[in-house]
């Protein structure tokens, strides 16, 4: 679905989520970051990029454990925190912030319902050693393409197709062993994820990274851009940047106040099915979906 013809009350949600993150974070006394698109759209646009289509943030893995532990127990109000602990649906290492009075699902082959969310990125230490952080990045991502490949409900078609090509065999192998176990096979999964990314202690680290990141090896950088961080204003609210934006910027995206090419002012994410209005189950979501 896309959401052009919905843009403005989009927004509006995901800035209600994003709002209440914020104020979760001021009385839990946690640590943010804005990162991605969200950073590059508080200094260039003072808020949400006009062809974005999400929030995204990143946390102190010291900071976002705690947050793990406080949405288990504390009353969200109209919000949740979807993690990867919760539901055995969800596809994805990094949790969300979602509205529950909404319905989002992303992609037809993954059979997940969350709301309209934002994203909330761990940010691991790793080590001082730049090349065995990049090692450690690539050995992460395998592990990330098995979740996704255990994750997505193919046809038996595609399914088989997959043996056409050799590079895809790993692939046919996990979504195999997946048939007969995926819940154990998706909890073994998280488990080596959750090893590599408490590997490191915070506190002493140099180097930090965002391993469910996806902009490749540019993830790993010096813990001490971050700092105390940079206030932005965002859609009317005060934001958190990492203290050193602009050099954190740059590493990732160069000049960043250049505006794109207009073909590359688009949204970035599939939208499978969308209601702003309440929360439906799966089967209600697929049985709208089959009589449209």
């Amino acid at each position: 679905m896309d959401i052009n013809d919905i843009k403005k009350e989009w927004n509006a949600t995901i800035m209600g989520v994003f709002k209440a993150f914020i104020g979760l974070c001021e009385r839990h006394g946690l640590t943010y970051y804005c990162c991605a698109g969200t950073a590059i759209g508080a200094v260039r646009h003072h808020g949400i990029i006009p062809w974005d289509d999400d929030i995204d943030v990143i946390m102190p893995r010291p900071d976002y454990d705690r947050l793990l532990e406080i949405g288990q127990h504390a009353d969200l109000g109209d919000y949740e925190l979807i993690t990867p602990y919760g539901d055995d649906t969800y596809p994805l290492y990094f949790s969300k912030l979602a509205d529950k009075r909404t319905t989002l699902v992303e992609d037809s082959r993954i059979p997940c319902v969350t709301g309209l969310y934002i994203d909330i990125f761990p940010l691991d230490a790793t080590d001082d050693d730049v090349e065995e952080a990049k090692r450690l990045k690539r050995k992460y991502t395998k592990i990330i393409n098995r979740l996704n490949a255990i994750s997505t409900h193919n046809s038996f078609f595609e399914y088989i197709s997959l043996l056409a090509k050799p590079a895809e065999w790993g692939r046919f192998a996990v979504k195999t062993a997946a048939f007969f176990a995926r819940r154990r096979l998706r909890r073994a999964l998280i488990g080596q994820m959750d090893a590599i990314s408490h590997k490191y202690g915070y506190a002493s680290a140099r180097n930090v990274q965002v391993y469910t990141g996806s902009y490749g090896m540019r993830e790993v950088f010096p813990k001490e851009w971050l700092g105390k961080g940079a206030a932005f204003t965002f859609e009317g609210v005060t934001v958190r940047l990492p203290e050193q934006y602009d050099t954190y910027l740059r590493h990732f995206f160069g000049d960043y106040m250049q505006l794109p090419p207009v073909e590359q002012r688009t949204g970035k994410h599939s939208r499978f099915y969308i209601n702003l209005s309440r929360r439906e189950t799966l089967a209600e979501v697929m049985t709208k979906v089959k009589t449209r």
